[in-house]
């Protein structure tokens, strides 16, 4: 199990927008020209973006993306590396100085309570699209409610407790806890496309309900909550645009996009991508372009965080320690080669494999972990192009 826990990448929270990105093995690097580029966007009719593969320079700063064929000329000469990002996509990172010209490129944000679209436009190609699945927040909500109470337990028994904090709500920018997952999880996402691609613009739709004269807001109530910190975060890195809800509507009819009004949990790119490929759209072409690659990010899982005790009383009356989040050494919510960890018993992990359907695997099987994105299998129905259902593949085990 030491051999495992040394396979695991980078945290999956980012704590520093400006993180290295993960190195691949000595293996990999070897196997690396041999790579199928065929799930980076790209197609032979050239419906997709041609320059998929995004470049970092060799002092870590996005700069334009290039084509796999020019990737791979640049790996076999040794002046570049290969690296992935947490969305699971190929890029390459240059060992020597080059030049810093990047066309106009514009990240495009779609808000929502429960799923949300992002898109990048690279002048006139669509680099990427992503469906973000959002935590559930009545489960986070539910688990709050039981930390509280753990909490109140221990504080009427005779031992060491956590003395109460009832004057935590009177600081300046407060969140509360269950909106403040929420709001770090479209911040995980943001800084992710800003690691990749040279974003010097940023369009997202600016979310307002009259409260005081409708009483059917709640849903908008959870988007606008935070969007201050997001639009900080936004506007300290690139130069920040906000739509109105007719404005991204007339946007969208005109560049001839359809959006999904019927379903919105359905996984595909006129469910939440159209929107915020309308406003990425609306930065730098100012016209209709074909739809670059699709993908479905999923961030609903929340590891079991540890508990000094369970919450009910076992037989004879003692307390039993929880889990602590750990199976085997391996940290549950990270990416394996069979979908996401979840838990397990023995020698056997329990997988959310990549169509959210539970299996159990044994742990020797088990060939490599990192702690990306969980994206699982592409929707998306268009013509000559295949979707990679394990974009992780091409790491190596």
């Amino acid at each position: 199990m030491q051999e495992l826990k040394q396979l695991q990448d980078t945290p999956q929270v980012l704590d520093n927008w400006e993180e290295s990105f993960n190195s691949m093995s000595d293996n990999a690097k070897q196997r690396s020209k041999h790579l199928h580029y065929g799930g980076c966007g790209c197609n032979r009719k050239g419906r997709l973006s041609t320059h998929s593969v995004f470049v970092i320079h060799k002092d870590g700063t996005p700069i334009t993306p290039t084509k796999p064929q020019r990737a791979k000329k640049l790996l076999e000469s040794g002046v570049a590396k290969s690296v992935w990002n947490k969305f699971g996509q190929f890029g390459i990172q240059m060992l020597v100085d080059t030049r810093k010209e990047t066309p106009s490129t514009a990240l495009g944000i779609d808000n929502g309570t429960k799923f949300e679209g992002y898109s990048v436009v690279c002048g006139t190609e669509n680099q990427l699209n992503v469906m973000w699945k959002l935590p559930d927040k009545k489960k986070i909500v539910k688990k709050l409610e039981e930390r509280k109470n753990l909490r109140r337990a221990r504080r009427h028994r005779n031992c060491r407790r956590r003395p109460a904090r009832f004057d935590n709500r009177e600081k300046d920018g407060f969140i509360a806890p269950s909106q403040l997952v929420m709001v770090n999880s479209r911040l995980k996402a943001i800084k992710e496309f800003f690691r990749c691609y040279p974003i010097s613009l940023s369009g997202i739709e600016d979310v307002r309900f009259n409260h005081a004269k409708f009483r059917h807001g709640k849903n908008f109530s959870t988007v606008e909550i935070g969007k201050t910190k997001i639009y900080g975060f936004l506007e300290s890195r690139a130069k920040l645009y906000k739509f109105a809800g007719y404005q991204s509507q007339k946007l969208r009819k005109m560049y001839g996009y359809t959006k999904t009004r019927v379903n919105k949990a359905s996984e595909k790119f006129s469910s939440h991508c159209s929107d915020s490929l309308t406003m990425a759209i609306a930065l730098t072409t100012n016209q209709h372009i074909h739809r670059g690659k699709f993908i479905v990010a999923d961030d609903s899982y929340r590891p079991v965080r540890r508990r000094l005790h369970d919450t009910q009383f076992s037989k004879g009356h003692i307390r039993y320690p929880y889990s602590q989040g750990n199976f085997k050494s391996i940290r549950k919510g990270s990416v394996c080669n069979f979908g996401l960890v979840v838990g397990g018993s023995k020698a056997y992990a329990k997988i959310d494999n990549w169509l959210h359907k539970r299996t159990t695997k044994s742990v020797k099987k088990i060939g490599w972990l990192s702690k990306r994105f969980f994206i699982i299998e592409e929707r998306a129905k268009f013509p000559n192009h295949t979707s990679m259902v394990v974009p992780f593949g091409s790491l190596g085990s």
